[in-house]
């Protein structure tokens, strides 16, 4: 048996040798072909059945009885003066009519792909190889319809007038092509083929996929179905067929991520539109791609970019995460990378972290110091077990929009409500404490970790209901303050704090929240805002009772879904009034009409473009 293993040792090593060999001299990735997730699990089965769970790899999938989510029986949705009414054809397909009053303007469209799963669902329809996003998608989490318009941070369109319907352009406002815009991202290879004003768009595979990450699995695949070359690979120290991202270095691993969760230029757009994005994984990004900051130019001029980012450059959109990254000193003087925190393969598909970096794991990896609970409180001057001891919170507060909600920042930062003030953007301290001002913050972060001189008067200055007294120019605490006279972002992050599941101090404070959250509901001119009020409004009335403060009775969801935050004034009005009616008195405080008045005056009502 020894002198048949010696021959078989031996060449395994040459054969190994002749593999890397061959891979570093001629080995590019462009010139491979991709193979599909399909056979990379006829291998790698555990791996495949994983991710086949994450919301990545139903990212754009055929229309069919599985992937769509979608209620198709005679549903419908009447936006703008427009019904929209979701069907089924002889045959089974997924339509969609639009129709103004009186059946004006009658439209009918099949569905052929869908886009997502998990916040919300988008549909897609072709015609002569283009493919459009519809006006329309459905809301798992809310189990309904709901217009696009209410997706985006724009505000309502003028209404229509008695019997007609919103303009054309108003009700198709967030309808884009998907070739060219939806296709690098959410799918794998991506090309567009642009040819003149044509598209003969391919993919290599619909969805986001294994080789999104891992890159062309044709060298591979090759490689491992040679039995000799399949053993050498096994024993050799890397296997240079395939791209696995923890083995590169955390800059590249970021690239594979940062290629869509942190949105970029190309050098060369032209270059992109005819012959797809050339990056591959374990590339350098930044041949090919520069990524968007607030001071980037587009043709010389300054500014396009600002408003998607905070007065400090910190992204304010989800699709900035990467920008966040590049920015945090964790990844700057550490090696903090995407994979620290989220795998593809392990954790729960919702925010996909690593079982080791829930809660403060991946932190603690690092800052040893902190992995007692009495160095935790003595570093926080919080409970050990509250959440202004956990480090996402103050470390990475949620001030960032996207998919009709606030997420936390990827800008890994200490909290400095000072600087934060000299920025105009949120501070992570108020967030949490939202009865309290910014000065207030500001004193609690000088007394705690400066020198302690500063006194507590601002807690002495806080009354019940949430307002203040310590300023005249700020009479509100700050997330209020922002709620009504913040910026389309900052609107909607004050009003998730405010619904953030975390109890009321006094049942006056819980009846100001809710008055000021139904006050957004009926009034704030963004129907985006609006639904995350109604959100929040809806947690608060559910948060469970304390010795202070009595629980609410729980209302059925048939009167919480009466609301829909994109239909008329009126509407929504009757159905304020049903949740109001049906909850016991005093439950809301109303805000001071005089307070608000001139903050909302002030308040922009800019759309905020943020790329999703």
């Amino acid at each position: 048996m020894g002198a048949l293993f010696l021959p078989l040792a031996v060449a395994i090593a040459f054969e190994g040798a002749a593999v890397n060999t061959d891979i570093a001299s001629s080995f590019d990735a462009h010139e491979v072909d991709h193979v599909g997730s399909e056979t990379c699990g006829e291998c790698h089965r555990k791996q495949h059945r994983s991710f086949a769970k994450t919301f990545h790899g139903r990212m754009t999938r055929e229309a069919s009885e599985e992937t769509v989510l979608g209620d198709f029986d005679d549903a419908e949705l009447l936006y703008g003066g427009v019904t929209a009414r979701m069907h089924r054809g002889p045959e089974g397909q997924f339509r969609i009519t639009f129709a103004g009053p009186g059946a004006t303007g009658r439209r009918t469209v099949e569905v052929v792909r869908t886009v997502g799963s998990h916040r919300y669902q988008q549909y897609l329809a072709e015609e002569d190889g283009v493919f459009a996003r519809l006006p329309v998608a459905w809301y798992p989490r809310e189990d309904r319809w709901f217009h696009m318009n209410g997706a985006f941070l724009t505000p309502d369109p003028p209404p229509p007038s008695p019997g007609g319907t919103i303009s054309e352009e108003d009700y198709n406002r967030h309808v884009v092509r998907w070739n060219d815009n939806c296709i690098f991202c959410h799918n794998v290879g991506a090309n567009p083929g642009r040819v003149g004003e044509r598209f003969e768009s391919e993919v290599a595979e619909l969805g986001v996929a294994c080789e999104a990450c891992h890159g062309p699995g044709g060298r591979h695949m090759s490689a491992r179905r040679d039995p000799v070359r399949s053993l050498a690979l096994h024993f050799a120290d890397d296997d240079g067929t395939i791209v696995n991202p923890e083995d590169l270095s955390p800059s590249r691993s970021a690239d594979i991520c940062g290629r869509c969760h942190g949105q970029r230029i190309a050098d060369d757009v032209q270059g992109f539109m005819e012959e797809g994005d050339p990056f591959v994984p374990g590339e350098d990004l930044a041949l090919y791609t520069a990524p968007l900051f607030r001071d980037t130019t587009i043709s010389g001029n300054e500014g396009v970019f600002a408003m998607r980012f905070w007065g400090d450059g910190t992204p304010r959109l989800t699709a900035y995460a990467y920008q966040g990254l590049l920015a945090s000193p964790c990844a700057q003087r550490g090696e903090l990378t995407c994979i620290t925190c989220h795998g593809m393969h392990e954790g729960r598909p919702a925010g996909q972290l690593r079982p080791e970096a829930r809660g403060d794991g991946a932190c603690i990896d690092c800052h040893e110091d902190l992995g007692l609970d009495s160095a935790v409180e003595a570093h926080t001057h919080h409970a050990v077990s509250s959440s202004g001891s956990r480090c996402v919170s103050c470390h990475m507060p949620p001030i960032v929009y996207g998919l009709i909600g606030a997420h936390i920042s990827h800008r890994i930062e200490n909290p400095d409500p000072a600087a934060a003030e000299a920025v105009e953007r949120p501070d992570a301290c108020t967030l949490c404490h939202v009865e309290r001002t910014r000065g207030w913050a500001i004193d609690e972060v000088a007394r705690l970790w400066g020198d302690g001189d500063v006194a507590d008067a601002a807690a002495e200055r806080m009354d019940t209901t949430g307002m203040m007294g310590d300023d005249e120019a700020a009479p509100l605490s700050e997330v209020l303050r922002a709620l009504f006279g913040g910026d389309p972002i900052e609107r909607s992050v004050a009003a998730e704090a405010l619904g953030a599941p975390r109890r009321a101090a006094t049942e006056a404070t819980r009846a100001a929240r809710l008055g000021a959250l139904f006050d957004v509901m009926a009034n704030d001119p963004y129907p985006a805002v609006r639904r995350i009020a109604w959100r929040a409004a809806r947690t608060v009335c559910n948060t469970a009772a304390t010795s202070e403060v009595h629980r609410l009775p729980r209302l059925p969801d048939a009167a919480w879904m009466r609301y829909r935050p994109a239909s008329a004034r009126e509407q929504r009005d009757a159905a304020i009034e049903s949740l109001l009616a049906a909850l016991p008195p005093d439950t809301t405080t109303p805000p001071d009409p005089e307070v608000i008045a001139p903050l909302r005056a002030a308040a922009s009502e800019t759309a905020i473009h943020i790329g999703e």
